[in-house]
């Protein structure tokens, strides 16, 4: 029995009544469509154009401008946009909170743009903290978890992450010196602090619906990190053993969570890994291409054809 039948059975049988029928007959025709998605990728698109018309008009005309102008004017658009959000958003919670309005969340974004924008302009131009500028970073991180967790933000969670991955890869490679040297190490040890406190977060009953975002940072991290040791080390390392166990681990999640993102990640840096192994044993520019053609193509086919499976047990 398909569902129109089985509408059409419900109706008769009275379960349904003609405004339900309808309602869910056109949504099973797809003749209603929401432009939700949509208009919020454009307000974020907006909202990234700004931020990136502020820079570049802080680059291009700092010296016309003056200090005090540029800097009065990012710690202006800073205080207006976390006011507007104190002002605007509702009470804290564990749970997760729906913003008052489509613009909520990016003039958050955009009040935490501008606020790294300024920083950085005065340690540039003033050299306040000197080689212990790393310091920012740490600091931005923290006001951006804050904000994240205060307005229920993903955005913003995604930049305190990653202005956190940055403070651990200077902080960690010897005041930036060595960072060719440790930059994988650095990776692996931002994986780890950035799953660890996502599951505690996640233990304690902190928002818990972003502890993927969580596990995204720390995934990309660690697969991207032991990719790179297999590329440079091949057989001759711990790197490859630890990519294996590790895209096997994110696969397993996969499949139990039902989140075919994950499978997704273990199949394209496993992929990468494999690959990295494989051109050392390629001698021709013919193998190579044809190597290159017949992998991707399975690659391409592994992926559509577990996406269908994910689709079909949901």
């Amino acid at each position: 029995m398909n569902t129109k039948t089985l509408l059409n059975d419900m109706q008769h049988a009275g379960a349904l009544s003609p405004g339900q029928f309808t309602l869910l007959d056109e949504l099973h025709r797809n003749r209603r469509y929401s432009f939700h998605g949509e208009l919020r990728t454009a307000v974020y698109l907006g909202v990234l154009l700004v931020a990136a018309g502020v820079a570049l008009t802080v680059r291009e005309y700092f010296a016309r401008l003056g200090d005090i102008a540029i800097i009065g004017s990012l710690t202006t658009g800073c205080l207006a946009a976390f006011s507007y959000c104190f002002l605007k958003g509702g009470p804290y919670s564990h749970e997760a909170v729906e913003s008052p309005n489509i613009l909520f969340d990016y003039v958050l974004l955009f009040g935490c743009t501008c606020f790294a924008t300024a920083i950085g302009y005065v340690e540039t131009q003033f050299d306040v903290l000197g080689r212990l500028w790393i310091h920012y970073l740490l600091l931005s991180a923290s006001l951006f978890f804050f904000l994240a967790y205060r307005f229920d933000n993903r955005l913003v969670l995604s930049m305190a992450l990653s202005t956190l991955a940055a403070w651990f890869g200077f902080q960690l490679s010897d005041a930036f010196e060595a960072f060719h040297r440790y930059y994988r190490e650095s990776a692996i040890a931002y994986s780890a602090v950035s799953f660890g406190l996502g599951i505690a977060l996640y233990r304690a009953g902190i928002k818990r619906h972003f502890l993927h975002v969580y596990l995204n940072f720390a995934v990309h991290f660690l697969l991207a990190a032991l990719v790179a040791g297999v590329f440079e080390h091949r057989f001759s390392s711990w790197h490859l053993p630890a990519l294996a166990l590790a895209a096997a681990a994110v696969a397993v999640y996969s499949v139990r969570s039902r989140r075919f993102l994950y499978m997704l990640y273990a199949i394209l840096y496993g992929f990468a890994g494999a690959n990295a192994l494989a051109i050392r044993f390629i001698d021709s520019t013919g193998t190579m291409f044809l190597y290159g053609i017949g992998t991707s193509l399975a690659v391409i086919w592994l992926i559509f054809h577990l996406s269908r499976k994910y689709r079909e047990a949901a």
